[in-house]
């Protein structure tokens, strides 16, 4: 959404939440499916509503989403990413494989997206009867079919296959209902999202405070990512990797997305210039720095003790692991654009030095990450950078990827995807000649370097490509292990492979009888 429209979609929010059951009686049950009433009378409790599908990416309590908690529970089980903090702290254990069933992140984010496509459900068991311009609700009825699948895609990638809810849960009725299977779950994916390429507009149809609503674009994107999931976790069929290249491809030719020139412009309000509505972009949670309506994920990002650098709260809890950070080429613009080699500690600056590592070792002060840092962050949390979910470079990677599974080798079209990337990032083409799996290892590698903590990505791409990602994550274990570093993942591994999906909520389990927990958890 247009950062004006960002306070549309607040007060959309809180007319949602006015409309459900008493606070008391949220906190007291189970609010998985509990959701709106009916207050649908016009285009403009239309428009409310769905805007307040849109808040629901950063809820009230800003952590527990996109805010800090579903970021950290993807990123971090990655060799990219880990934290300052102990093993035995709650942001630590996504890092360390030391997770359960009853862990704050694992319960928050089920919870979160479930309210938000019970959001909607609402939305979508309303609006179409609502007397108003055919158009616009046709419109709005394709975003929240996006807006439901983004967050059934976000559910069957964590916890594999979950319970179905297609309409508005009000009250208790219905509650205890038993999970789909994973399969069942992309199928309503897959048919929400073709709905949503149906009904939505092309992105340059948007005006003023309508830029950055779901679009067609979009649609296509997270259609061929979800092909991409599907077929590279086994659940698809062999089929799934021409849909995605099919799906990919489209969006290429329909030409309304390209990279841009400078990889380090898409993160620069570090630099002072705000460079978000560009082409490559494809689809992101608009934030603005004001109470109830920014993002949260900044704080976490910057390096301890920062202020006034970057605002008043600063908890370092994303480091860069040692092993990923130095598979960056020196001359790579992608080093420079996703990491922070300076920044002002106690009003002292602070540079890393790679040749201080000998005598402080690299966890004393290690590069942070610059992608989403808020300079201007004040004391309120709330923060101005918008949090990208998909952009055209993914689109790219995703035609080499399927490419390369489709014809069980590398083709030209295939090269030519993840070459365009390189030479953006000013680096030399991609070796040439490449079997199946080092051309599929060296994609990955790509997405890594490209994609770091956007999306988020990171465990997901480890599901698509365990036996490679496992490894790297053990070594980065057993570097930790045999270094002075002060990183938690000295104290993490091996990885069960329990871990090919995160455990379904106690909280959730003990509020339905009927959900079963995923093997080895």
């Amino acid at each position: 959404m247009h950062k004006r429209m960002k306070v549309v979609a607040a007060l959309g929010a809180l007319t949602v939440v006015l409309a459900c059951n008493d606070k008391q009686f949220l906190t007291e049950q189970p609010f998985d499916f509990i959701g709106p009433t009916n207050f649908y009378r016009n285009a403009g409790d239309a428009l409310a509503a769905i805007n307040g599908v849109y808040a629901d990416f950063i809820n009230s309590t800003g952590d527990n989403y996109y805010g800090r908690n579903f970021v950290m529970l993807v990123e971090h089980p990655t060799e990219m990413w880990t934290s300052r903090l102990s093993a035995t702290n709650e942001r630590s254990m996504p890092d360390v494989y030391s997770l359960f069933p009853g862990h704050a992140y694992v319960t928050s984010v089920w919870q979160s997206a479930y309210d938000a496509i019970n959001r909607c459900n609402s939305v979508l068991d309303h609006v179409p009867s609502i007397d108003m311009d055919t158009a616009l609700r046709s419109r709005i009825v394709a975003e929240a079919e996006f807006l439901r699948a983004t967050h059934y895609f976000n559910l069957v990638r964590m916890y594999g296959g979950v319970p179905l809810k297609l309409h508005e849960t009000v009250g208790l009725d219905s509650l205890e209902i038993p999970r789909n299977t994973a399969q069942e779950v992309y199928a309503q994916i897959e048919s929400d999202l073709k709905g949503a390429v149906a009904g939505l507009p092309p992105a340059k149809s948007y005006t003023g405070a309508d830029v950055g609503r779901a679009s067609r674009g979009a649609a296509k994107t997270l259609l061929a990512k979800m092909y991409l999931q599907r077929a590279g976790t086994g659940v698809g069929t062999p089929a799934d990797w021409q849909n995605a290249l099919t799906m990919a491809k489209q969006v290429q030719s329909d030409g309304e997305y390209s990279l841009v020139a400078d990889y380090k412009s898409l993160f620069d309000f570090i630099g002072g210039t705000v460079n978000e509505r560009n082409s490559e972009v494809i689809f992101a949670i608009e934030n603005l720095r004001a109470p109830g309506l920014g993002g949260h994920i900044s704080s976490h990002m910057a390096p301890t003790a920062t202020a006034p650098f970057l605002g008043a709260s600063t908890n370092g809890s994303f480091e860069a692991e040692s092993i990923w950070f130095h598979t960056f080429r020196t001359d790579d613009k992608r080093r420079e654009g996703t990491f922070v080699f300076s920044w002002n500690k106690g009003g002292t600056t602070v540079t890393w030095d790679e040749t201080k590592t000998a005598s402080q070792p690299y966890a004393s002060e290690t590069p942070f990450p610059r992608k989403f840092l808020d300079p201007l962050m004040t004391g309120t949390g709330a923060e101005e950078p918008n949090y990208i979910i998909l952009r055209y470079a993914e689109v790219l990677l995703m035609i080499a990827e399927s490419a390369n599974e489709v014809s069980s080798g590398p083709t030209p079209e295939a090269y030519a995807a993840v070459n365009a990337v390189r030479a953006r990032a000013g680096i030399p083409a991609m070796t040439p000649g490449l079997n199946h799996d080092l051309f599929r290892d060296s994609v990955f590698n790509e997405r890594r370097w490209e994609l770091s903590l956007e999306g988020p990505n990171g465990y997901f791409d480890s599901q698509r490509n365990w036996a490679w990602s496992k490894a790297r994550i053990e070594a980065s274990m057993a570097h930790a292990k045999s270094s002075t570093s002060k990183f938690p993942k000295a104290n993490g591994g091996p990885i069960p492979d329990k871990y090919k999906l995160m455990p379904v909520p106690q909280r959730a389990l003990d509020l339905n009888p009927k959900l079963t927990q995923n093997p080895g958890w």
